[in-house]
């Protein structure tokens, strides 16, 4: 498979309803038993329950995890469709993250705030006695 058809916002793939595409038994049956058994693996424990394993021959999409990854699936096409999914994104947002982190833009979120409520933050101001 191509890395573009999965990360470019030119790719296939944002011009087409990938939920419709991937309801169809078809999608989930044509995956072999260790590829399905990974994918229910990936989803979280709490909705089938501790004593019990998915069965890997019903589609995921109609089960309790239907609006779950329906609702993954559409925020990867926005993603997808905007050019989040290019390695160059991705590296610019882990840095933009970092500096973040760091404190780099806090005098710009500081002046914001300040211009939105008109005053500045104060911290004490929201400790409990």
């Amino acid at each position: 498979m191509s890395d573009r058809l999965i990360t470019q916002s030119t790719s296939r793939l944002t011009k087409v309803n990938l939920v419709t595409l991937l309801s169809k038994e078809e999608a989930w049956s044509s995956l072999d038993l260790d590829t399905r058994c990974e994918l229910y693996r990936m989803l979280p424990v709490s909705l089938h329950g501790r004593d019990s394993e998915p069965d890997p021959d019903v589609h995921p999409l109609k089960t309790s995890f239907a609006k779950y990854i329906k609702h993954f699936i559409y925020e990867w096409e926005q993603d997808l469709a905007a050019g989040r999914n290019t390695a160059k994104w991705q590296k610019q947002a882990k840095q933009a993250s970092g500096e973040r982190i760091a404190g780099t833009y806090d005098d710009w979120k500081e002046k914001e705030r300040e211009e939105h409520w008109g005053q500045k933050y104060d911290p004490e101001h929201f400790k409990r006695n």
